[in-house]
Formats: structure tokens, C-alpha cells, sequence
């Protein structure tokens, strides 16, 4: 039988979401008022198109592997016993992550950065499955 497979999915930041909802709406205005009932319709396809993305980001470990699932049909997969350190960050270089609040992976020779929404059960996870991996948070305000 298979290893079994637990999903994680990523945070999606509403200021995210309410940016991307205004662009469309800002668009979807200006295209109606000027009777581009086509370009509308383009431009409603386009945005279900970005949220489905958006809200397609999940991270699955199975077995000894973390896959990285973003962008539909695009899947990163990562040997969690090359792990060694998880890092909390707000590192906003793009990646598959739809928050800003994230974790950043290093393993064998790169690095990738995550938000899973639940991450302190993704990252104590991980460790039971490699308890070498070194995790280092940032310090909270009071």
C-alpha cells in the first residue's frame, strides 16, 4: 500500500485577495463603460483563472517527500531527509506561497519559500520525519 498523504494548503492574505478583486472590478468598470462586453468576459475568465492559482497552492507530504503544488499542472518535489533548516521570513521574492507569512525551506542545495496556513503543525510534521531539520522563528512582540 502507498504512503499516505497529508495536504497543507497555503495562507492566501486577504490584502491580497481584495487587490486582485479591485483590479478586476477597476477593469470589468472601464471595459463596460466603453461597451467591450468581450474584453470583460476576457478579463472574468483571466480572473478566475488567477484565483483558481491562488487558491490552488497546497504543500503534500507523503511518505519521505514534500511536493510543492502550485501553478496547476507544476509540482516541486523535495526529499524531506535533505532539510536542514526552516525558517520563519516575510521574504517577499515570488514564490509558491500566497501569503507574505512564510517559511523558507533549505534543503541540499536551494531553498524555497512556503505559507501553509496551519504552520506550526506543517513544520513539527516535517521534524517527525526528519528531526535533524533545524527551525528557527521569529521573536514576537509582546
Amino acid at each position: 500500500m502507498g504512503a499516505e498523504t497529508v495536504r497543507y494548503r497555503s495562507k492566501v492574505d486577504l490584502w491580497l485577495f481584495l487587490l486582485l478583486l479591485l483590479n478586476f472590478l477597476l477593469v470589468i468598470y472601464f471595459l463596460s463603460a466603453e461597451w467591450s462586453w468581450v474584453g470583460a468576459m476576457v478579463n472574468v475568465g483571466v480572473f478566475g483563472s488567477v484565483l483558481y492559482l491562488l487558491f490552488y497552492i497546497s504543500y503534500d507530504i507523503k511518505g519521505e517527500d514534500l511536493l510543492v503544488n502550485y501553478a496547476a499542472f507544476y509540482q516541486k518535489r523535495i526529499k524531506i531527509s535533505t532539510i536542514n533548516r526552516i525558517k520563519e521570513t516575510r521574504n517577499p521574492l515570488g514564490a509558491p506561497a500566497a501569503s507574505l507569512d512564510r517559511l523558507e525551506i533549505s534543503y541540499g542545495h536551494g531553498h524555497i519559500l512556503v505559507s501553509p496556513k496551519k504552520k506550526t503543525e506543517f513544520m513539527d510534521h516535517l521534524k517527525s520525519i526528519n528531526p535533524k531539520i533545524e527551525t528557527q522563528l521569529r521573536k514576537r512582540g509582546k
